[in-house]
């Protein structure tokens, strides 16, 4: 199920554009000798779940907008809002969109609906819920997959909805009896985890009231909506995958993104062209947090960021209690630089007060910085802060798979269990206890809704250096420094299995 926020304080997130309603369709020229094509889908009325209005519609909307400014130029992009309501349909507008496919040429999927999955259950019965407002159809993971499969060339996936994680298997407190939409044609984003809702936010009073996904919202700001590429770190006019990936980590807060394949830094999912010079419109840019891991009894929380003109600032303070986060009890503070909330352009350092009241409190945090540009609430950026406490004992326990092959694509899932929030380290050594890859240093846990607690984490079978492992036994470390006391834990062998490597399996249209 998708969670809304339908109140004043999530109001204040909205990012206003108008409802698309339409087709998009752009011809790219010659100059391309490989096609991208996509096809946008949202669902904003249903019959057994909360409507959305119009938030997937913007969805789609910000999202085209972005597509349409990647300079390899898209020849085809096509937003369905509210018009897809089963199987075949969702079949029939695949063949449409991508019928002319070759083997070279790649397609992007976005779906933004309400996800549907029992826990309980086998992830291949997680699910979307297809709906026009006067029909409804779950589209279980298999049969996405098989309709995706018609498709030659490379698929980008990506999912804006909750428990999307269970499709590619990721997020889930067991681990994933089947795992869809793997191998080297497939490029997977997920909202969510398994186990974790997936947020959009609108306003409640009037039709004309507004909102998006947080995911697709931060997705946009990410690949240049707002004009500053801001996941682009190397600033080379290329966003790979996982550039991608890890600025969606660091700035979606509500949940917890996933991706397939992990650490892709080959594929580029967005281009432009870094010697244009461009203007930028986001009014607050280059957001830096000294620590976003924190311990029980420090109370604040320091950070700096640049305005580039002046702004009406406000931030929101967002707790998870009970398992969830507390939309409806949001803190909310007005910037004090100028006695109206006005904040000057240049850069700036800011302290906030996090403390819930209680010295030796523990858990999890986000903070956010909102505008208001013409009247208008705009979303500047969020972070995620994980508060442990001040020492232990903490129970420690890694869970991850048996055995993976990476020739097929395969990931070795890794269950990290903790019992509170904390930094993790997770190593991975070869049978002679050598270091073959970090996967995370002291990477603040997130309330990722695994049963037991826990953070998962995603290894692909390379070392450090991107070159593949041999096939053999391997361990899994976990280190986490609490209260001045290091605690260790270490899996049983794991082994990677023989086959061709996933570094070495061919991967068409790289270029793209």
């Amino acid at each position: 199920m998708r969670r809304i926020t339908a109140y004043f304080l999530a109001v204040l997130l909205g990012l206003l554009l108008p409802f698309p309603g339409r087709v998009e369709e752009e011809r790219s020229g010659p100059e391309n000798h490989s096609t991208l094509r996509a096809l946008l889908i949202g669902c904003d009325h249903f019959l057994t779940q909360p409507d959305t209005y119009p938030a997937a519609s913007h969805n789609l909307e910000i999202l085209s907008n972005v597509l349409l400014k990647d300079s390899r130029r898209y020849a085809l992009i096509r937003s369905c809002a509210d018009t897809i309501a089963s199987a075949e349909e969702l079949h029939a507008a695949v063949t449409e969109a991508f019928g002319d496919a070759q083997e070279e040429d790649t397609s992007l999927i976005y779906i933004s609906t309400h996800g549907v999955f029992d826990q309980a259950g086998s992830n291949a019965g997680a699910a979307l819920l297809l709906s026009d407002g006067t029909r409804e159809e779950l589209l279980y993971a298999p049969l996405l997959e098989d309709i995706l499969d018609i498709i030659p060339g490379r698929k980008i996936l990506i999912l804006d909805a909750c428990n999307s994680g269970a499709f590619i298997g990721k997020g889930l407190s067991g681990g994933a009896d089947r795992v869809f939409f793997s191998g080297p044609r497939y490029k997977v984003l997920c909202s969510a985890g398994g186990s974790e809702a997936s947020w959009y936010f609108q306003g409640a009073q009037d039709a004309s009231s507004t909102g998006a996904s947080y995911f697709a919202t931060v997705l946009f700001n990410g690949l240049g909506g707002t004009g500053d590429y801001a996941a682009d770190v190397n600033d080379d006019g290329q966003i790979t995958l996982e550039e991608t990936y890890a600025y969606l980590t660091e700035n979606y807060a509500a949940s917890t993104p996933q991706v397939y394949p992990q650490n892709d830094g080959r594929f580029v999912l967005y281009a432009y062209d870094a010697a244009e010079e461009t203007t930028t419109q986001k009014a607050i840019t280059d957001i830096t947090f000294e620590d976003t891991l924190l311990t029980a009894g420090e109370s604040s929380v320091s950070f700096s960021f640049t305005v580039r003109r002046p702004v009406e600032l406000y931030y929101q303070i967002i707790y998870h209690e009970n398992g969830a986060w507390q939309f409806a009890q949001a803190q909310q503070f007005l910037d004090g630089e100028q006695p109206d909330g006005t904040v000057l352009p240049g850069r700036k350092a800011r302290t906030l007060d996090v403390n819930t009241g209680k010295a030796d409190a523990y858990g999890y945090a986000i903070i956010q910085l909102i505008t208001f540009e013409e009247g208008q609430p705009v979303l500047q950026g969020a972070r995620l802060l994980c508060v442990q406490p001040a020492a232990g004992p903490l129970a420690l326990q890694v869970a991850p798979d048996p055995a993976f092959l990476p020739g097929l694509g395969q990931e070795l899932c890794i269950l990290a269990q903790h019992d509170v929030p904390c930094g993790i380290t997770v190593n991975i050594l070869d049978a002679d206890g050598n270091l073959v890859r970090r996967l995370a240093y002291e990477a603040p846990s997130r309330p990722q809704q695994l049963s037991p607690n826990a953070s998962s984490f995603y290894w692909d079978g390379r070392r450090s250096d991107g070159s593949p492992c041999q096939a053999g036994m391997y361990t899994v470390q976990l280190r986490v420094r609490l209260g001045g006391q290091t605690y260790l834990c270490e899996s049983g062998p794991v082994e990677l299995l023989e086959g061709e490597t996933w570094q070495n399996a061919p991967i068409p249209n790289e270029e793209n």
